[in-house]
């Protein structure tokens, strides 16, 4: 058998995994005798199984087998091939390395995502933030799903197929391509991650009760901080910094707490703020705003119509906007800042923490 022409062969002919085994294996052609099939495994970045699966796709009985025939080509025409870095040896590169490596190769994100995937290196990236990162990506059935796995990601971790698609209102199918979309192998892939993503906090000696509200605290500032960006923060701190005075306004009274603490805050650190949580008012307010002053909206519901034209008013006469909120519809315009919340209460004291921070350093 010409175990090289299988190869070069395989290279069009075989499914797409076993066709970047096989030019693998051509481009590590001396290494392989002298590698067992774990090392082999390990460097391509597969499971020992898919190796043997390739070596009968190619006309072997086995691996050890497809390790014979290469050993017995290479004794017969006398290779003396230099030996050189194995491609697999990649998956063990620094990450920042990787990065820049694929940067200069002009090689997006996406794509490097999934090289690393297919050579056993996962994305650090937290699988709950690639969700809701791609949520817009998703077809409408897959962000049902999607949704139902942030709502509840212990119960995603531990359903079954047909559970998770129950609960989401799709089918099972819809299921399975959406675990691919995420870049998983399959549902159990989708659950491992799920799992890992959903480790409780050890509570060492803490209270059962207290130890379930912790890991729900955990899971929220989890969530809270997978939706912000810390550019986007460092905006909002910037123009803080430089504001002549900061308005802001509360659009229900449970917003009204948050509004009342980052005046606060901002007071004891030096920053002139105001607060206003009258709508009759907040027109008033809006009036006398202009260029160089900076309205802080708390909107843990969807504002109403008072706030957004006393919002649209103070846009106009030129002050910039910074809205904290959970629904911001087409309220927002492009200049303005949005840092959305995922849960009112915590997600609002951590901006104000992340906001008076940055102020200070």
């Amino acid at each position: 058998m010409d175990i090289v022409y299988q190869l070069v062969h395989g290279l069009s002919g075989l499914p797409a995994q076993e066709s970047r085994l096989a030019r693998f294996f051509l481009d590590n052609f001396a290494q392989i005798p002298e590698a067992t099939m774990e090392e082999l495994a390990a460097k391509a970045g597969v499971s020992p199984a898919t190796l043997q699966h390739f070596a009968r796709s190619i006309g072997c009985d086995d691996i050890n087998d497809f390790i014979g025939q290469v050993r017995h080509q290479q004794q017969e025409n006398n290779l003396q091939i230099p030996a050189a870095p194995m491609l697999g040896d990649a998956a063990w590169v620094d990450p920042g390395a990787l990065k820049a490596l694929a940067l200069n190769a002009g090689i997006g994100s996406e794509i490097l995502d999934r090289f690393s995937h297919s050579i056993g290196r996962e994305n650090n990236g937290d699988i709950l933030g690639q969700i809701r990162n791609r949520l817009n990506d998703f077809s409408q059935q897959e962000s049902r799903v999607a949704q139902t796995i942030l709502d509840d990601v212990s119960f995603a971790a531990s359903a079954t197929i047909d559970q998770l698609a129950t609960a989401a209102g799709v089918s099972p199918a819809t299921i399975t391509r959406f675990a691919r979309a995420s870049g998983c192998d399959d549902i159990r892939d989708l659950r491992m991650k799920l799992a890992q993503a959903s480790t409780p906090v050890v509570g060492g000696d803490m209270a059962l009760p207290w130890r379930e509200k912790l890991n729900k605290l955990q899971n929220a500032l989890n969530s809270q901080f997978c939706e912000l960006q810390p550019a986007v923060i460092n905006q909002a701190v910037v123009r803080l910094k430089q504001a002549k005075a900061v308005h802001i306004f509360s659009a229900s009274a449970a917003d009204t707490p948050f509004a009342s603490l980052l005046q606060y805050r901002l007071l004891t650190q030096g920053y002139p703020a105001n607060i206003c949580q009258d709508p009759a008012l907040m027109s008033i307010t809006a009036s006398m705003l202009g260029a160089g002053q900076v309205l802080v909206i708390f909107a843990g519901s969807a504002p109403e119509n008072a706030l957004i034209a006393a919002a649209h008013q103070a846009r106009r006469l030129g002050a910039e906007i910074i809205f904290i909120g959970r629904d911001s519809g087409s309220f927002i315009h492009s200049d303005d800042i949005l840092l959305p919340l995922t849960e009112v209460r915590y997600g609002s004291l951590l901006i104000i923490d992340l906001l008076c921070e940055g102020i200070d350093s």
